[in-house]
């Protein structure tokens, strides 16, 4: 079995990729700029480096896997600023990361896919609150969901998964103004933060479940 995933180099896409490597599976991992650390901790494993933005960079790096049974769609930045501040350059650079970067790499993925699975991470801030710092995150994680709706009636024979996370354990979450942190799960009534690895166990599960294509699942922590 072989799982592609975006985002490698993330907390999280770490945590899923050592967790499916541990499963059995052969991984194909993405990364942009920082490189994958932890590589010496995997079997099987394929590394590309890739702008998942560029259409021909994407077509070009899936069409050198000859096979995928799962995608795992972590890729996503945020750049958080009030919305009298942020510019468009800003918006659409999160929309092209996290929405169309999305598209990109299923769009071609697909074609490498006989059955399988796609899992793509995205937020309860989609369907539960509105935050004016991350709009454009916010829109960009709701586009997310649609994909998964939309590529599930396209495909019937894949199946098309959104998880919808809540506030997670990485660095960058652990870097942010506790105040504001606390504030923000309070909107979820989230009394912790969810571990990468609770991530990862959740997405093996959904994996070897019998969900149905075009679920979109809020995630529980307990």
């Amino acid at each position: 079995m072989v799982a592609l995933i975006t985002g490698a180099v993330s907390d999280i896409g770490k945590s899923v990729a050592l967790t499916l490597n541990k499963n059995g599976y052969d991984l194909v991992l993405l990364y942009h700029n920082k490189e994958i650390d932890y590589l010496n901790e995997l079997n099987n494993s394929s590394v590309y480096k890739c702008d998942i933005t560029n259409e021909e960079e994407v077509k070009n790096t899936i069409n050198t896997v000859d096979k995928i049974d799962v995608l795992i769609n972590i890729a996503a930045i945020s750049m958080d600023s009030e919305i009298k501040d942020k510019t468009k350059e800003e918006f659409m650079k999160v929309l092209e990361v996290n929405l169309v970067g999305t598209f990109l790499v299923t769009k071609y993925a697909v074609n490498k896919m006989n059955n399988g699975t796609v899992i793509n991470l995205s937020s309860l801030d989609s369907t539960k609150t509105f935050n004016s710092l991350s709009v454009d995150y916010i829109a960009s994680k709701a586009g997310v969901n649609t994909l998964t709706k939309t590529f599930s009636l396209e495909y019937p024979n894949i199946r098309f998964i959104t998880l919808l996370l809540p506030w997670i354990k990485t660095s960058s979450v652990l870097e942010m103004n506790p105040e504001y942190l606390r504030e923000e799960m309070n909107k979820y009534n989230q009394d912790r933060l969810m571990e990468v690895e609770e991530v990862s166990n959740k997405i093996i599960d959904t994996i070897n479940s019998d969900t149905l294509t075009g679920s979109i699942i809020e995630v529980d922590y307990d």
